[in-house]
């Protein structure tokens, strides 16, 4: 039987409907997965007619289907009647929709009416605008679900998975925060993650944090004290970690046919951001990971400088969702 997924339409006020509208009428997505589409009822008749492309659906409460059902479940929900959305702009009244739209969808499936969530894009200002006081989504969605475990946010695309130890903060923060503990925890939660993926033995490699890998101490001696024996250690406990890498060049050797790796783990956001947005803008997937439920994302945002153009591509949101239905089968679905 196939996954459900919980499928939001994101940012109303962004390309989010259009998207999704696109996706669902693709024929390898529709056979990945059955949905339960949660959004703005009008938002979504409209990025439709955006889109060129008119998906059947049934706007019900949700439940779980009893078998591989179509069509689509349009969610009755708190927010399925809204409204008179600001478009292409950042607004609180958007951002309050995306988080009663987010803390539905998980509670879909925590109550196991969907295996999993893919959402569409957001936008951060909208989001804090519409009440979220958290630096970014998963710690919303640990919020919501009153989580204390560990998450990790990976960023994917056909070649590679990228987790980092520490993320939404101030550069001159960061070395403060690189602990060894945190290394070890990134690749472990790493190594779980590709494993739930498909990947039978992870490979990965975990990138240094000063130019040149700190050239032996002289600009640096995180690399010495605190990285390469956190790799050791992980190494001990069984995962198939090296490094550290230089950060300019480990991608590249990352990504080679031959003796590359599955993973990198890098030290902060941009480090391995910039490498995979060069790589794969417009197709890549961001998993959050960790929580009860997998949640996927496009890795790219909202777009409104083209919102109702009619030239979103559905490319980046099909990934998620197939990412999603992947990871969601293997969690029971």
């Amino acid at each position: 039987m196939k996954p459900t997924l919980a499928l939001f339409a994101g940012d109303p006020g962004g390309i989010g409907p259009e998207i999704v509208a696109k996706a669902l009428a693709d024929e390898e997505v529709r056979e990945a997965a059955n949905f339960i589409l949660i959004g703005s009822k009008p938002a979504i008749e409209r990025g439709m007619e955006v889109a060129g492309h008119r998906t059947a659906f049934e706007h019900t409460d949700a439940r779980r289907p009893s078998g591989d059902e179509l069509p689509i479940q349009l969610a009755r929900w708190e927010g399925d009647a809204d409204v008179d959305f600001e478009r292409g702009k950042v607004d609180a009244r958007n951002g309050a929709h995306m988080l009663a739209g987010l803390a539905y969808g998980l509670q879909l499936c925590v109550k196991g009416v969907a295996d999993a969530m893919c959402v569409a894009p957001l936008n951060k200002s909208a989001l804090k605008a519409g009440g979220m006081k958290h630096p970014d989504e998963i710690n919303y969605f640990r919020e919501v679900l009153d989580f204390s475990g560990m998450t990790s946010e990976f960023n994917v695309n056909d070649k590679l998975w990228t987790a980092r130890v520490t993320s939404h903060v101030p550069l001159k923060d960061v070395s403060g925060l690189i602990t060894g503990d945190k290394i070890v925890n990134g690749v472990g939660i790493l190594h779980d993650g590709l494993s739930r993926a498909g990947y039978e033995r992870p490979r990965i490699a975990v990138c240094g944090l000063n130019p040149h890998n700190g050239e032996s101490g002289a600009f640096g001696r995180e690399e010495i004290d605190v990285i390469r024996p956190a790799v050791e250690r992980a190494q001990q406990m069984g995962f198939d970690a090296h490094g550290p890498f230089p950060a300019d060049t480990i991608f590249v050797q990352a990504t080679r046919p031959q003796g590359g790796y599955d993973g990198v783990l890098t030290m902060y956001h941009d480090q391995g951001q910039i490498a995979m947005k060069l790589m794969s803008f417009g197709h890549g997937v961001t998993v959050h990971y960790g929580l009860p439920m997998v949640v996927t994302t496009t890795s790219h945002g909202t777009a409104y400088d083209i919102v109702e153009k009619g030239v979103a591509t559905p490319s980046a949101l099909k990934n998620a969702i197939l990412m999603a239905a992947r990871m969601g089968s293997r969690n029971g679905g």
